[in-house]
């Protein structure tokens, strides 16, 4: 099987609806996923698909501490999906949300990591670090064991970031919303097969939505508009006007570190943002159906 058919069978895009067969609670056995465990045939608890906070659809994964192990000093606790197919360590995309809770020296630190087949058991191809400090490390690994190196990025508490990766034949290049934070040329010559959201077991919670492998194309979109969604969120950049394709009541508007900005009853199927500063921000609204929650920018 050659480098790009790899790819092309292992596309994915995981929101963690119901209509991709996911139920509240323990993500343990749902759609290929399983938790750390605790024991021969015990799992931690946990971790868990929310409805608390989305940026597609309702639902989201909720990493956070377990009861069952004191802080440790790596990223090991969290949740592990098997891929149908193989992804190529020299052609692939991956791409998530992240929302980070806690940061303080409680905290813990989030990782995202891709684990493949080596000679000796399974090794880490990417990883990638959300420290408790708010600066993003990504991992030049040797064998089972890594070293970090610091990009330019850096996260805020309860704010939303896109994270994607991208792999190719000269290397490696990390991108925050958008923006190149890092390119490298070391990582693990090994495809691989799974994707692990984990912390150290220390303070905080971790939401992650919206994973694409390899399927970017399916988030390219004009609108800021889900498939699970039944409210379209419209023109998305927009200069003046939001609006929305359904039924709203209420919105409430964050900008990028998670403050309210602005919040009113709707009219006529819009809000104004004429006077919000150019940026990314979060639009949380009531509906018939509940409530719903786009990313959407300013320009």
């Amino acid at each position: 099987m050659t480098v790009s058919s790899l790819s092309l069978f292992s596309q994915q895009l995981i929101s963690f609806e119901g209509t991709e067969g996911y139920v509240l609670g323990n993500i343990n056995g749902q759609s290929n996923w399983t938790t750390t465990g605790t024991g021969p045939g015990t799992f931690v608890t946990n971790q868990v698909i929310s409805d608390q906070l989305a940026t597609d659809g309702v639902n989201s994964l909720l990493i956070t501490k377990e009861s069952a192990f004191p802080g440790q000093a790596n990223p090991i606790v969290g949740a592990f999906k098997t891929l149908n197919e193989t992804v190529a360590y020299n052609d692939f995309t991956l791409s998530f949300d992240i929302r980070l809770t806690q940061q303080d020296a409680n905290a813990s630190a989030f990782e995202f990591q891709t684990v493949g087949a080596g000679p000796a058991g399974g090794v880490y191809v990417v990883r990638v670090r959300f420290t408790e400090t708010g600066s993003i490390l990504a991992a030049q690994t040797v064998g089972t064991s890594s070293t970090f190196e610091t990009t330019t990025g850096t996260w805020l508490p309860n704010t939303w970031y896109r994270l994607k990766v991208v792999g190719t034949a000269t290397g490696i290049t990390y991108y925050l919303d958008g923006t190149r934070i890092l390119t490298a040329p070391f990582f693990q010559e090994y495809n691989f097969t799974d994707l692990r959201f984990v912390h150290d077991n220390y303070g905080g919670n971790g939401y992650i939505d919206r994973i694409a492998v390899n399927n970017e194309a399916a988030l390219a979109t004009g609108n800021v508009q889900s498939t699970n969604s039944k409210i379209a969120v419209y023109p998305n950049p927009t200069s003046d006007y939001l609006n929305f394709s359904g039924k709203v009541f209420s919105a409430q508007i964050f900008d990028a570190a998670g403050r309210t900005v602005s919040s009113s009853k709707v009219s006529n199927g819009q809000v104004n943002v004429t006077n919000l500063a150019k940026g990314v921000y979060i639009v949380k609204f009531e509906t018939e159906n509940g409530t719903q929650t786009e990313k959407f920018i300013k320009k």
